[in-house]
């Protein structure tokens, strides 16, 4: 990109879907010069891509909603709209030694963990649910009260606590209605309003080709990507800019301290990192902005990705109503995925969200694997370990932002009290789950909000 005295340079700190939707916003006006820092060594983030072999995906699943307008726009511009694959999907429910489908009208009522009157109330709660169109006043109380409300004391204990347990841990019972909300308008949302069948997509390639193009785009833009740099310390000097200092990995050399200064910096990594970078200046500017910014909460993930042999089921998502099992759900991605399209061969996800003091925060990632699959057999007796082709567990440490009750009133907007440094991650997620639809709107508003203020 040519450079004139006009120019704003714009550093992103962040190579997520957050930073990719932000940058390439942003570099959409030629007076614009980006720059994404990111610390990893590849762009991607949580969306990054993993090969073994000849399979290559993503190290967590992923997929798009029918109702994902933001994010398939972006996946439109960066030119990979046409190689979204759509399919009808299915999904289980594991409960009681018995694994069963939940993918119809006629699976609900033949659903033997709840009996007629609880199935009856489950159906006119959801749909109850679906129809609230401003969560806002769901923030002030606890998902457990709310539930218990619309769905009663008996289903709560039945059916949601068991998901709830699996999703959040004891963390649930700090967190606020919204939360469910959000999940459950998502999926609703992703049923035909005709024949109320479940459609979910992929990119061919998944997110490897996402990124690729992505990459792609933004350096036809003129956007300057650094990869292997972890931004360490951002400041202000003078005349009306911010320094930002990061560490240089790249070439797998010892890492080097290098500083450039920009007239604008946009934070989309986690709290935690975006604090550690403006120590210096919190410390002596203190604001409730970062005060709230300190005080968002993260569950971890312990994931176990699994290669295998053949299939295990039919479901794309299997939900655990037994409260032993260590693990989230059951993801079989190649249940949305062509096995063709990786080899014949079958990936599933065990993944497993928890907060801090969760006993799997100390456990290796051996320790980890053992538990997952002797439970994962528990399910499928006949499961061999000459059919695990190939294992890994991805662990992140900050993933989900946990909404506790009274969240909305703690989140601030994009500008942050330190002037031209902006923040946009996912604790700003509201009204939604936490995907990539979501990451792609955020990065998108905050590109809008600094490109008015040009």
């Amino acid at each position: 990109m040519s450079t004139s005295n006009s120019s704003k340079r714009i550093a992103i700190v962040g190579g997520g879907m957050t930073g990719l939707a932000c940058a390439l916003e942003l570099a959409k006006n030629s007076d614009h010069q980006i720059t994404i820092f990111e610390k990893g060594e590849s762009l991607g983030g949580l969306s990054s891509a993993y090969r073994w072999e000849d399979v290559c995906w993503d190290r967590f699943y992923h997929v798009v909603l029918s109702t994902d307008a933001p994010l398939q726009e972006f996946l439109a511009e960066i030119g990979v709209a046409d190689k979204i694959f759509w399919r009808e999907t299915k999904a289980g429910f594991y409960g009681n030694g018995k694994l069963v489908s939940f993918s119809s009208t006629w699976d609900f009522i033949k659903f033997p963990f709840l009996s007629p009157w609880s199935k009856f109330r489950l159906g006119f709660g959801i749909l109850r649910s679906s129809r609230i169109s401003d969560p806002a006043k769901l923030d002030k109380i606890f998902v457990r009260q709310w539930l218990t409300s619309i769905f009663g004391r008996r289903l709560y204990e039945q059916f949601w606590e068991p998901l709830l347990k699996s999703k959040l841990g004891a963390a649930r019972e700090r967190t606020s209605a919204a939360f469910i909300w959000a999940t459950i308008n998502r999926l609703f949302g992703a049923r035909e309003s005709g024949a109320q069948k479940e459609k979910m997509g992929h990119v061919k390639g998944g997110y490897a080709t996402i990124l690729t193009a992505a990459s792609e785009t933004l350096n036809n833009l003129g956007v300057t990507i650094v990869t292997s740099a972890e931004v360490v310390k951002v400041e202000a000097v003078e005349g009306d800019k911010v320094s930002v200092s990061f560490k240089s990995t790249d070439g797998g050399g010892e890492a080097q301290l290098n500083k450039e200064t920009f007239d604008e910096v946009v934070f989309t990594t986690p709290c935690p990192t975006i604090l550690g970078a403006l120590e210096s200046h919190i410390q002596s500017h203190s604001h409730k902005y970062w005060e709230n910014l300190d005080a968002v909460e993260y569950l971890s993930i312990a994931c176990v990705f699994l290669v295998l042999k053949r299939s295990l089921s039919p479901y794309y998502v299997t939900n655990l109503l037994d409260k032993q099992l260590p693990f989230t759900g059951v993801i079989e991605v190649t249940n949305i995925v062509s096995p063709e399209e990786m080899g014949d061969k079958h990936i599933v996800y065990l993944p497993k969200y928890m907060p801090p003091e969760d006993p799997v925060q100390e456990m290796s990632e051996e320790e980890i694997y053992i538990e997952f699959i002797g439970a994962l057999k528990t399910m499928y007796p006949d499961l061999s370990d000459d059919e695990i082709l190939h294992r890994r567990v991805f662990r992140e440490r900050y993933v989900q932002p946990l909404q506790e009750v009274n969240y909305l009133q703690r989140m601030g907007g994009f500008q942050t009290p330190m002037a031209h440094v902006y923040v946009v991650n996912t604790s700003m997620i509201y009204n939604s789950t936490l995907n990539n639809n979501a990451a792609v709107t955020l990065g998108r508003e905050c590109a809008h909000e600094i490109t008015h203020q040009d």
